[in-house]
């Protein structure tokens, strides 16, 4: 065979190749999907990135819950060729709910098929102002205090305490809820939950000023409370069975999976109470104690459990008992985590007439339904 000719047939093979790789097609397959969820301030404005490949490349859209395709809203909306949705910042009169409060999706599509993103939930927030406070707490001298930040309710959800400034006279000291100084051996301790958790109180701490710095997650803007909180010592009276602050007897909350979380016990007393933390076996009226370890922790009567697992889920019992008497407490505490599903196989073939079968299999908590 000539040099020709074979440089003829290695054309002819390179060819057939390219061929074959063109009419190899392949659906579209996210490589950036959106989050479930998107809350931003008209502040800061937010990008929401959608992205996907496929052969050929698909268009990427975005859809409304009800499948309409969404457009560019001058100055409040725009949709960019690259798939992200964009939302400038905006003034608080400029605030439209069909833009700024709605259910989205992301839509891929090519010549092979069309997938959705899961839904995402935009949620714009207008600014407000807001003021964080603090009052008087009343603690029997010897038991432990526990100071709240009062976060107003309509920003409670995006403003969290990020340190506590302790001060006496000139001397003023700043502990952070993420810093090595927050020890278990240490007079103060600020909760995961941010309250500020101090041990063993006595006279001297009715002269020391307590405030909070909290800050905004959506803006970023930190602040101090407006007012300092201070601590009213009193003297026992003869003895003093065990008394909560409220008359709660049950109490329930939710976590967020992984989150570092609290649970009070704010019971006071003279002489000091013991604090013993139970846990119900599920589905029984049987209990058994808290096993502590270095993920949980007791400090005086407050439970600190961090990177929670779905499976501290439960129903808690807080018992304080001194010599005169005693009182408990129950915490319904329920650990949510995302949930996720995939089926299996995959791909499956069968015979016309025979059946398949799937399995859904999931993961997540608290599962309502499986249809």
């Amino acid at each position: 065979m000539s040099p020709v000719t074979v440089c003829a047939v290695l054309v002819a093979l390179l060819s057939i190749r390219a061929v074959r790789c063109e009419d190899e097609t392949i659906g579209p397959i996210f490589m950036k999907e959106p989050p479930n969820r998107v809350d931003f301030s008209n502040t800061t404005g937010a990008v929401v990135e959608c992205a996907a490949r496929g052969s050929p490349p698909p268009d990427v859209i975005w859809v409304r819950a009800d499948g309409t395709a969404v457009g560019d809203v001058p100055g409040l909306r725009q949709v960019l060729p690259n798939g992200n949705l964009v939302f400038p910042p905006f003034r608080a009169e400029d605030y439209r709910q069909e833009v700024h409060a709605q259910v989205y999706a992301c839509l891929a599509r090519n010549p092979v098929g069309t997938i959705h993103s899961r839904d995402v939930n935009v949620r714009a927030v207008v600014s407000q102002a807001y003021a964080v406070n603090l009052m008087e707490e009343y603690v029997l001298r010897g038991n432990s205090a526990i100071l709240k930040c009062h976060i107003p309710s309509f920003v409670s959800e995006y403003v969290f305490v990020i340190s506590w400034i302790i001060s006496e006279d000139n001397d003023v000291d700043e502990i952070n809820i993420d810093s090595d100084q927050h020890l278990l051996d240490g007079k103060y301790l600020v909760l995961p939950s941010g309250e500020l958790h101090i041990r063993d109180v006595g006279p001297e701490d009715g002269y020391k000023s307590y405030q909070c710095r909290t800050k905004h997650r959506l803006t970023g803007e930190t602040r101090l409370s407006a007012t300092k909180g201070r601590l009213v010592i009193t003297e026992p009276v003869g003895r003093v069975s065990p008394k909560f602050p409220s008359m709660d007897s049950s109490r329930s909350f939710s976590a967020t999976l992984t989150d570092s979380l609290t649970l009070l016990c704010p019971a006071q007393a003279f002489p000091v109470p013991i604090f013993r933390w139970y846990k119900f076996i599920e589905g029984t009226a049987r209990k058994q104690p808290v096993v502590l370890n270095d993920r949980v922790k007791q400090v005086s009567g407050t439970l600190i459990i961090k990177e929670a697992k779905v499976e501290d889920s439960g129903k808690y019992l807080c018992v304080v008992n001194n010599s005169v008497g005693g009182e408990s407490v129950e915490t319904v505490l329920t650990v949510t985590a995302p949930l996720k599903s995939t089926v299996e196989p995959a791909t499956q073939t069968v015979d016309f007439g025979r059946p398949a079968v799937f399995t859904c299999r999931y993961e997540g908590n608290p599962v309502k339904t499986i249809t």
